[in-house]
């Protein structure tokens, strides 16, 4: 299928350059890769637009390496970072009869092979074309460099070509401010809410033999959810995000037996001054705790309140905070995450009892939480990505979380 493979360097120079302390973000995630044994890439393939010739392909990928820093970095020993002011990428050029077989083979490639984070640069690339001509662009890079909002502002500027500096600091300047009197208060803040709940926080019992395949996932697709979700906002005056995560909440602790809930919420942390357009890793994980056994309307109300102490407790020294859980009596890792990545699209779906469709799609390649749940919204459904840990909650248990949190929004 391949007929010509070449090797084309990208030299590019940006501004800024230096060592400095991985900023919490970045830290958060290089644990996450570890915990997950994962490179936890991200990217894919994509089309090329019809007359782009591979010059403008080389060109648009030398616009991120000198735009961003975080396209520019390198790991060094400990938590250190090292952005570099100049360089060179080397990128594959592909000639097949298959351009979109070849750039899904190209991609799975990348994917399986672990790159050096000290040695090499966090962008991989290739352009595959048909009889010269570019027709899918492979781009993969691990989750050091952004998270999935940062990744959508990069290709963003990088298809306008915007020439107006950066919107936000870059990776440097955010660890100097991290390093500062007020990241220190704010991390200090964030940690002493994680200390004030621990003793609240209720747990999953003590592991168990998995079943044969450990890591499964599931994808939950509910029309009836996307349908009700507007109704119960409109009848109770509360926002979406807070009646789904009531909503997750509440079958988590049907389906463990427990009235006091704890959730890690992934907090995107763009809400704060200047970090909206940062292309650079933000989430960071913040505790939920909540007593939902009340009527749901009660329970909306205390999981708002416990849901913005723990959005505004997500941005903290992720090591600082492992020293504090090290030495804590509850292993607060055997509790459950939460990730609601809707896109908020204001859309009319029309409203249905109808049970939604589970399928179980494969499994993750490593350890997974407990139990993690992604919440996207799809065109007529809201669609559900469940990882689960056989260790701690069985298939059934996962469905049931699953179909719990529907009929609750429904009946709500």
């Amino acid at each position: 299928m391949v007929d010509v493979v070449d090797r084309v360097d990208v030299a590019f120079r940006g501004e800024g350059s230096g060592v400095a302390e991985l900023t919490w973000g970045q830290q958060s995630m290089l644990l996450t890769m570890d915990r997950e044994r994962s490179w936890l890439p991200m990217g894919g393939h994509q089309p090329v637009a019809p007359g782009t010739t591979v010059a403008d392909v080389l060109d648009e990928l030398r616009y991120s390496l000198e735009r961003y820093q975080s396209f520019r970095t390198r790991l060094r020993a400990g938590t250190l970072q090292e952005v570099h002011a100049e360089g060179t990428l080397a990128v594959e050029v592909y000639e097949t009869a298959d351009p979109l077989g070849l750039a899904a083979e190209v991609e799975h490639g990348y994917r399986i092979a672990a790159p050096d984070l000290a040695a090499d640069w966090p962008l991989r690339a290739a352009i595959v074309c048909r009889d010269g001509r570019p027709e899918r662009l492979v781009a993969i890079m691990p989750h050091l460099v952004t998270d999935a909002i940062g990744a959508g502002v990069m290709v963003a500027e990088a298809s306008a070509r915007v020439a107006t500096p950066v919107t936000g600091p870059q990776p440097l300047e955010l660890a100097e401010w991290q390093r500062s009197p007020s990241g220190v208060r704010q991390s200090a803040a964030a940690v002493r809410h994680w200390e004030r709940h621990l003793p609240s926080v209720t747990v999953l019992p003590p592991a168990r033999t998995p079943e044969p395949v450990r890591y499964p996932k599931a994808r939950f697709t509910s029309p009836a959810m996307a349908g009700a979700l507007p109704l119960v906002a409109a009848r109770t005056g509360v926002d979406p995000a807070t009646i789904l995560s009531t909503a997750f909440m509440v079958a988590v602790g049907r389906v463990a037996g427990t009235d006091q809930v704890a959730v890690r919420h992934l907090v995107g942390n763009r809400f704060r001054s200047g970090l909206a357009e940062v292309v650079t890793p933000l989430a960071q994980l913040g505790l939920c705790v909540a007593d939902v056994s009340v009527p749901f309307d009660e329970a909306l109300g205390r999981v708002a309140r416990a849901s913005l102490a723990a959005h505004k407790h997500a941005y903290y020294d992720p090591m600082r905070l492992a020293e504090v859980l090290a030495g804590a009596d509850i292993d607060v890792t055997r509790t459950v995450c939460y990730n609601d990545r809707r896109m908020q699209r204001a859309s009319t779906v029309e409203a249905t009892t109808a049970d939604g469709v589970l399928e179980w799609v494969g499994a993750s390649s490593g350890p997974t939480e407990p139990l993690f749940l992604h919440i996207d919204d799809e065109p007529g459904a809201l669609v559900l990505t469940v990882d689960v840990d056989t260790a701690f909650l069985s298939r059934a248990d996962a469905e049931a979380i699953a179909r719990t949190m529907e009929s609750v929004v429904v009946a709500g």
